[in-house]
């Protein structure tokens, strides 16, 4: 995943370099890639939403989903895996 950010921040930086620019107004590769890992797989899971879900139900599983990776993350942590 992280070789197709880098492919596709280049391909993506040739439209904001442009000569004469200072590097003030040119975007850093940081934001550009939280925007794009946060803005694909909202989009990808409006898409394959099954009918009927509620709003309720799509921020309850993202709590769920965060607090398990929090978790996980700090059982790594606690075990010296990571």
């Amino acid at each position: 995943m992280g070789h197709w950010i880098d492919a596709l921040f280049k391909y993506m930086e040739r439209f904001f370099d442009r000569s004469g620019d200072s590097d003030k107004k040119r975007p850093s590769k940081i934001m550009i890639q939280i925007v794009l890992m946060s803005v694909f797989p909202v989009l990808y899971t409006l898409t394959l939403m099954p009918p009927g879900v509620t709003a309720i139900q799509v921020i309850s599983a993202g709590v769920a989903f965060l607090l398990i990776m929090l978790f996980a993350l700090r059982v790594l942590k606690y075990f010296k895996i990571m």
